[in-house]
């Protein structure tokens, strides 16, 4: 195992201004296999996957960095490299609590994206639910067998992720746009970063001139606001027609963490 101290990855555990990490999302994410293990970031799968409940990571959950927010770095979890066939990532129609727009999955014939998955047991699969939001900002689905492929081991059982409740944000065209920082093959959509993306919504949605930073500000800090903004984008949003998972209605215990 390699043991990687924090304070010599500043990729993996930065320091962002609130508005930095609004328009950073959705974070670095490394290639290879990771873990939080015994209270530090190994390059490295310490753990026993078989009793582990395998989740697809499409936007921050990729990221050690969102990690560690959701769970601290005392949390024994591990993460490793999947492919994702037949769907892209794009920009959800909605808005998080910390400014980001999120990311999404939509079907996409053809298309292969590099993700991550994070194993899971069952009481931190609770965790991530809060994290989630769900049922009101992220569906939690079993994907369709086979879209999930795995880089350095085979696995034939069943993976589960999120997708988002309102649906995709349509750009110029009623089209979404993907997130330019997740790597794909044979996409068929235009990428777009994370500053874009939020560019476009503010551009939308207000009148009245004013910086990206300033309207950040506003979103976060006014959460009644926030859920306005929200309901705007949800009265957009487009809806997969042949969506390639199936919502699993759950209910977490505990209130939400953002």
């Amino acid at each position: 195992m390699i043991d990687l101290k924090l304070k010599d990855n500043n990729d993996l555990f930065p320091e962002f201004s609130s508005y930095n990490r609004a328009i950073n999302y959705p974070y670095y994410a490394p290639n290879y296999p990771f873990s939080f293990y015994k209270g530090k970031f190994v390059k490295d799968i310490c753990f026993n996957l078989e009793n582990r409940i395998p989740i697809l990571s499409v936007g921050s959950n990729r990221s050690p960095y969102q990690l560690k927010r959701k769970f601290s770095l005392n949390e024994d979890i591990c993460v490793t490299p999947a492919k994702l066939f037949d769907s892209d990532i794009v920009y959800a129609a909605s808005i998080s609590a910390y400014g980001s727009l999120p990311a999404t999955q939509w079907p996409s014939d053809g298309t292969v994206v590099d993700l991550n998955v994070l194993w899971l047991k069952e009481e931190q699969l609770n965790i991530m639910h809060l994290t989630e939001a769900v049922g009101i900002a992220y569906h939690f689905v079993k994907l369709q067998r086979g879209s999930v492929k795995f880089t350095d081991f085979q696995y034939s059982n069943d993976v589960y992720g999120y997708v988002s409740v309102a649906g995709v944000l349509p750009f110029n065209e009623s089209v979404p746009k993907r997130l330019s920082s997740i790597y794909g093959l044979k996409t068929k959509l235009d990428s777009i970063d994370e500053y874009e993306a939020l560019s476009f919504t503010m551009n939308n949605l207000e009148n009245k001139k004013q910086s990206l930073e300033q309207w950040l500000t506003k979103v976060i800090d006014n959460q009644q606001y926030r859920f306005k903004v929200h309901e705007n984008l949800k009265t957009i949003a487009l809806k997969p027609k042949k969506p390639n998972w199936k919502v699993i209605k759950i209910k977490a215990n505990g209130e939400l963490i953002i």
